[in-house]
């Protein structure tokens, strides 16, 4: 059996409300043994990146490598991108079916598809889920105005991160959001309307 090489073959992209950092893992050799980790409650608040980098959100050019491992709480991660064997183990898993989710964690909304067991209700699975991390496929980030951010075939999303969860493949489009400019000429034709319906009654 080949011993895998951590720093080529395992890596994991964690994302936050701020920072987005990258690193090797400690302990963890395919997606199962990280879900494992992040949601065993016994173990550590933080996960430890080895070969860690980091940078600011939305600025992907202003990476910082680091010269030390990097400690990432658990419970600050909004979602996460994982590079790797997904399940090594032979583990058995349960007949699933494939269901649309929408997730709304801001800053971002994702949107893909879920695995939950065969015969369940959607809204008990999402419930279920948002006690914990689970994986989203065919995953589709947006910012909070419908912008699109990245895509992955598979990502790690932190259940306890989301404002709000629909069982739906739509999301908000960017053609909907109303820019700052927008929403500052909607409320001045408001004011000028009630200043119009307000004039009469001033008068008398």
């Amino acid at each position: 059996m080949r011993k895998l090489d951590y720093a080529s073959d395992v890596r994991v992209e964690v994302v936050t409300t701020t920072f987005v950092a990258s690193g090797v893992p400690d302990g963890v050799h395919d997606l199962g043994r990280l879900l494992e980790n992040l949601n065993n409650p016994t173990m550590s608040r933080q996960i430890e990146l080895h070969h860690p980098a980091v940078r600011p959100l939305y600025r992907a050019t202003a990476q910082l490598p680091l010269d030390a491992p990097l400690l990432v709480r658990r419970d600050q991660i909004i979602f996460a991108h994982f590079e790797g064997p997904h399940y090594t183990r032979g583990t058995v898993r349960a007949e699933r079916v494939h269901a649309p989710v929408l997730l709304l964690a801001p800053p971002f909304q994702i949107q893909g598809m879920i695995a939950r067991p065969t015969g369940t209700e959607a809204g008990g699975s999402l419930r279920m889920l948002m006690q914990s991390f689970f994986v989203v496929s065919d995953a589709h980030v947006y910012d909070a105005d419908g912008n699109a951010l990245g895509e992955g075939e598979q990502i790690i999303v932190n259940g306890a991160a989301m404002q709000m969860t629909c069982a739906t493949s739509a999301h908000i489009g960017a053609a909907a959001a109303m820019p700052p400019s927008a929403h500052r000429a909607a409320a001045a034709i408001d004011r000028s309307e009630s200043d119009d319906e307000a004039a009469p009654a001033r008068a008398a």
